[in-house]
């Protein structure tokens, strides 16, 4: 598909732009065309390793010519349907999934930054790591009254950017929480339409997770129905939820009821602190998971204890 990237006021002139600035807006489109790509496939953004060569070719976009009327980058790039294989749908997400196979890299670009705009930010297509890819494609403006415009013939509406639309992605990025580790005690049961996606059955309810690179369906195959114990990273959301990423299955040990309540591994004061206001505060597990961090005060907090 074919799109325009428009630049109002380009500070190089007509129908021209600077090499390095070429870059910055080839590397910034890529990254959050990634970004929105993995959190629609397994409920994160943040991706690690390298990226295999059926993904590296759904995320291709391709610069087709530059032309006059301000500064006008031709951009093209395919619907995944045509280049992601075994795109598979689950319970999680079946209808961002089903929408997906019709969206292409720039057009999920586009997506990511709309979603700024609805319910004030609150979305689950949003997390840290691409909130933080968001607020750096500021990087791309060099003028303060240029205006990037990004259009297709009529796929979806026009995406206008200005350098102060950032102020809002900036609060919002750092309003959400940095992803942190966790431990936690249930049943593990995999989802009939994905092998990445599972579902932890807990005392305290039903949590959303994910396998990471690390880890396979055969590796926590065995453990399916049975009481496991978790370790994995807690990946926070712009709307306050969450999902969890597996990093480590085992079978149950007593001690793992009594950690499986916190939200981290180590063993720093902060950590301390944390526990002792948990079990004197009555805060159960469906209270902290799922949900961003207390905002109690300090001294709240010092009166908990």
């Amino acid at each position: 598909m074919n799109y325009e990237l428009k630049i109002s006021g380009a500070i190089e002139g007509n129908g021209k732009i600077d090499l390095v600035r070429l870059g910055t807006i080839a590397e910034g489109i890529s990254k959050i065309a990634e970004g929105a790509l993995q959190i629609r496939l397994k409920g994160v953004s943040l991706s690690k390793g390298r990226k295999k060569a059926s993904l590296k070719k759904s995320l291709r976009i391709t610069l087709s010519g530059l032309k006059k009327g301000s500064t006008i980058l031709c951009l093209e790039s395919e619907k995944f349907k045509d280049t992601l294989d075994h795109v598979q749908l689950d319970i999680f997400r079946s209808e961002s999934q089903v929408d997906l196979q019709n969206e292409t890299p720039i057009s999920l670009f586009v997506s990511s930054f709309t979603e700024i705009s609805k319910n004030n930010g609150a979305s689950e297509l949003l997390d840290k790591s691409l909130l933080r890819e968001l607020k750096n494609f500021r990087k791309s403006f060099i003028g303060e009254n240029e205006v990037f415009t990004i259009s297709n013939k009529g796929s979806f509406d026009r995406l206008e950017l200005r350098k102060k639309d950032f102020d809002k992605i900036q609060i919002l990025e750092k309003e959400t929480p940095e992803p942190e580790p966790i431990i936690l005690n249930g049943i593990v049961e995999e989802l009939k339409y994905s092998k990445l996606r599972v579902k932890i059955l807990t005392k305290d309810g039903v949590i959303n997770a994910f396998l990471s690179d690390d880890i396979t369906a055969d590796h926590i195959s065995p453990f399916w129905g049975k009481e496991i114990t978790i370790t994995g990273v807690n990946h926070f959301k712009s709307n306050k939820t969450s999902v969890v990423e597996i990093k480590q299955v085992h079978p149950p040990e007593d001690s793992d009821n009594y950690f499986s309540r916190k939200s981290k591994k180590s063993f720093s004061v902060e950590d301390q602190l944390k526990e002792q206001i948990d079990r004197k505060s009555g805060r159960k597990l469906s209270e902290i998971v799922g949900k961003w961090p207390d905002e109690d005060s300090f001294e709240d907090l010092l009166k908990m204890l």
